[in-house]
């Protein structure tokens, strides 16, 4: 398991004194109520998006020319 440092910037004082109340009233340091918090949010993954089916058609557009990909995107592929 590696662990790792993580430093939040630009935090209000008004935030922080919440979260030092929020921790004083579970009994935690600051550090632990954080580690807390990002702990149970990492745990709420939110569910994967649904998996669309793609449904292709051709058309026939009357014109009988052949395009090469070169000609489509123009790049070295």
């Amino acid at each position: 398991m590696v662990f790792m440092d993580v430093l939040v910037r630009n935090v209000k004082p008004e935030t922080r004194l919440a979260l030092a109340e929020r921790a004083k009233t579970h009994g935690r340091s600051l550090q632990a109520e954080l580690l807390e918090l990002l702990e149970r949010a990492a745990a709420e993954t939110p569910p994967l998006p649904q998996q669309f089916k793609l449904q292709l058609a051709t058309g026939n557009s009357g014109n009988d020319s052949t395009w090469s990909r070169d000609q489509i995107y123009q790049d070295e592929q």
